[in-house]
């Protein structure tokens, strides 16, 4: 399913066990999304856009294939507030991991907004990494007035 965005249209797959991938996309990588839990993550992401401040807490995220750990980090960014931040370090900390592990996780998040990557940043406050995408990481934490 084709989502569109301020940002261009996300592409999002679901499977039986929930949200599989939503990211931002050119082209579809799979099954066009349908269904109940798709509906629901297309109204989300539009009243996320709308300003409503969604945490998409109970959207479940299908994690076939990822590690315990990797698990772990993405339940825990899932948490961070709308218009907050959180550093890889304190992340790091928190969970066992190394920084370096915090932010190849995030790299690698295939849940765009669901998992909200781009609230974690360097203790610093710069912003780090967002896969080559750093213009969309500082677009959207303006939006959130996380700046």
């Amino acid at each position: 399913m084709w989502i569109p965005t301020p940002l261009g249209p996300l592409w999002l797959e679901v499977s039986p066990l929930g949200v599989r991938r939503l990211e931002p996309a050119l082209f579809p990588r799979g099954e066009e999304a349908r269904g109940p839990l798709a509906q629901a993550v297309r109204e989300r992401v539009e009243a996320y856009f709308a300003g409503e401040r969604p945490d998409f807490l109970d959207l479940p995220l299908d994690y076939t294939g990822l590690s315990p750990s990797r698990v772990a980090l993405y339940e825990r960014v899932r948490r961070i507030p709308y218009g907050k931040t959180e550093s890889y370090g304190r992340l790091a900390l928190a969970l066992g991991l190394s920084p370096r592990a915090v932010g190849a996780g995030m790299r690698a998040c295939p849940f765009f907004l669901l998992v909200p990557a781009h609230r974690v940043i360097h203790a610093d406050g710069r912003l780090g990494g967002f896969a080559g995408q750093e213009g969309l990481k500082a677009w959207l934490l303006a939006f959130e007035k996380a700046l």
